[in-house]
């Protein structure tokens, strides 16, 4: 009687753990993402080029988590890339930055600097994202 309660029990830790891994998922930026770039606060993924750099205020990383949308998985990474770049954006502004750039993102220690794709984690309860560039001062001459 004993086993077959323990057995139970272990049987049911294993299907309600199941369905919580995280996957690390590579996926394309989002057309409005790339939109965003030239609205506000100007941001440069990688190495894509820019002006100058006078100064560099400060690098800055944002991290972002959203519960899950019954839009699926992919749609809430959209959402938490885009919220984290809104805060990123947010954060230079109130530095008087006017571009951030060296942009990647993260999950965990997979990391892209691209800005046709994107990195984040994500599991049936939401995706989590961390976002870092460096927030600067463009040469503007």
């Amino acid at each position: 009687m004993k086993t077959k309660f323990l057995l139970g029990v272990i049987a049911g830790i294993v299907i309600s753990q199941a369905g919580c891994t995280t996957q690390i998922r590579s996926l394309p930026t989002p057309a409005d993402v790339q939109a965003q770039s030239k609205q506000g606060i100007p941001l440069y993924f990688g190495d894509q080029p820019h002006a100058k750099v006078k100064t560099l205020i400060e690098t800055k990383e944002v991290r972002v988590r959203v519960a899950r949308e019954m839009s699926g998985q992919e749609a809430t990474c959209n959402i938490a890339l885009s919220r984290a770049l809104g805060q990123l954006r947010d954060y230079a502004s109130a530095q008087h930055a006017n571009a951030v750039v060296n942009v990647t993102t993260r999950f965990q220690r997979t990391e892209t600097s691209s800005s046709k794709e994107f990195t984040c984690g994500s599991s049936n309860n939401g995706s989590t994202i961390a976002v870092r560039g460096d927030v600067v001062r463009l040469d503007t001459e």
